[in-house]
């Protein structure tokens, strides 16, 4: 193999090699910037690890939480939002299954933000939120950037 085929099939490995970072950082950053905010906002008083009473059995404050779900089954199916309850919750799609409750419908882009976020896996980036943060923390974060 000649010099400049060799260092062709060398960049184009490095090349390869950066995009699922990249993949990646764009998913961590749709989670900071519009899912995190959302669920804090919204979902965490009732369903996560500090509510005073979890409500439907569902916690939304971890990834592993959303997959095991609550009372009516998984939250969310990575890459699948169209069979996600938490999509179908905040879309208002069931009479039965509606967040967050006694509120209106979110706003269509937070839902697309969601259904892009589980159709792109539902990436939960490890970090010292991602236990359980308290919206005070979140909504600091979301101040630094």
């Amino acid at each position: 193999m000649n010099h400049k085929l060799s260092m062709l099939l060398l960049a184009l490995c490095a090349f390869a090699t950066a995009l699922p970072s990249r993949a990646a950082s764009a998913s961590e950053e749709l989670f900071e910037s519009k899912i995190r905010p959302v669920l804090a906002e919204h979902c965490y008083e009732c369903h996560s690890a500090s509510s005073k009473k979890l409500k439907g059995g569902l916690r939304v404050d971890g990834r592993e939480a959303l997959l095991s779900g609550g009372d009516t089954g998984p939250a969310i199916v990575p890459g699948k939002p169209e069979s996600s309850l938490l999509v179908t919750a905040m879309a208002h799609r069931d009479k039965e299954l509606i967040m967050p409750p006694k509120k209106p419908q979110l706003p269509d882009a937070i839902i697309a933000d969601f259904e892009k976020w589980i159709r792109d896996g539902a990436v939960w980036p490890v970090s010292q939120l991602s236990s359980t943060p308290a919206k005070k923390e979140v909504f600091n974060l979301e101040a630094r950037k």
